[in-house]
């Protein structure tokens, strides 16, 4: 249930984790910087893991920044290695599309690490969460339930996450029904113009720094400028009513676009305009919107006017062989049946 996210890690991170000497430290601290995996610091064991933790793991973490950490117990598995605690600190006051990055990334960072390595792990929004107390409770809390499947336990964490990501998404601005997103109030009197006709075209952008849906452009468009309206260096959402002639009758028909040209696209940016999108479509529908067709495309030139109208109205493939049913075998003479 993971999210690729694209962020890969660091060559000095490779390079640590391939190295001889992270087994003697006892807290690794990583992060997210340019969309890469970073090595943030490294501290070496110096007593227990019970005496080293808060002199370790509290100092690492600042209050507002997220970060992953690995800590290493004094116990080992089977094939000698340590197990590590592997820690995601995620502060409230974190912005949705680090905390979508962070969240989305976590597999990624331990499969590089080494699955088998950890033996548990946690989130903490408060620093206090991650302290020795706050792991020795997490460790109760954990054993006090019954067991579960690895893939139970990815699931139970995936709603965890979700649902703190949602309490940090409430806002006091103007929200369209059943969206997670603040959106402008001129978006959404623009979005009611749209619905009684008096514009075809809206194009929508996500503003990443703000967290919120705002309108980027409002205009009347013919069906063959609506490629030029495609941006190439940004996403977009984009709502054409499209107005044709089908088998005699004239009619409007709406269609939804999301537009992004390639991976050239910030991480943070595809996977905040991707999260939102099923959202959006659903407030639209509170609206009274009606959309006829979705589509997702790289370029301004996969929305040509027969494009649109294809997904409109698909074509019946003509040449599709009718069934003919076979012929009943011949009997022939009787034949004794032994």
């Amino acid at each position: 249930m993971s999210c690729q996210t694209g962020i890969v890690a660091s060559s000095e991170l490779a390079a640590y984790l391939a190295g001889p000497a992270h087994p003697a430290d006892r807290c690794i601290k990583v992060n997210i910087d340019d969309e890469e995996l970073q090595l943030v610091q490294h501290r070496i064991a110096t007593s227990d893991y019970e005496s080293d933790w808060d002199r370790n793991v509290m100092v690492c973490i600042e209050d507002d920044e997220p970060c992953y950490i690995f800590y290493r117990l004094d116990d080992k598995a089977n094939d000698g290695e340590y197990n590590y605690v592997f820690l995601c600190f995620v502060p409230n006051n974190t912005s949705v599309k680090n905390k979508m990055l962070y969240a989305a990334t976590r597999a990624t960072l331990k499969r590089i690490f080494g699955d088998n390595r950890i033996a548990t792990e946690y989130l903490g929004t408060v620093k206090e969460e991650l302290s020795l107390q706050g792991y020795k409770n997490h460790v109760l809390s954990a054993g006090s339930s019954a067991p579960m499947t690895d893939a139970e336990k990815e699931l139970a964490q995936v709603k965890k996450d979700e649902a703190a990501m949602r309490s940090q998404m409430s806002t006091n601005s103007a929200t369209l029904p059943g969206l997670n997103l603040p959106t402008t109030q001129e978006l959404l009197n623009n979005l009611e113009k749209f619905k009684k006709g008096f514009v075809n075209y809206l194009q929508i952008k996500l503003d990443t720094d703000k967290e919120e849906l705002k309108l980027w452009d409002c205009s009347n468009i013919s069906a063959s400028e609506l490629s030029g309206k495609i941006p190439n260096d940004e996403p977009r959402y984009h709502l054409f009513n499209y107005n044709h002639s089908f088998e005699g009758e004239n009619m409007w028909r709406v269609v939804f676009i999301y537009s992004c040209p390639g991976y050239n696209v910030p991480v943070k940016q595809r996977m905040m305009y991707s999260s939102t999108k099923a959202c959006f479509l659903d407030s639209l529908k509170n609206l009274e919107i009606e959309v006829a067709a979705r589509t997702e495309i790289s370029d301004g030139e996969e929305v040509a006017e027969n494009d649109i109208f294809e997904m409109i109205h698909p074509q019946k493939h003509a040449s599709r062989a009718a069934f003919i049913k076979p012929k009943v075998p011949s009997r022939g003479g009787r034949r004794l049946i032994r």
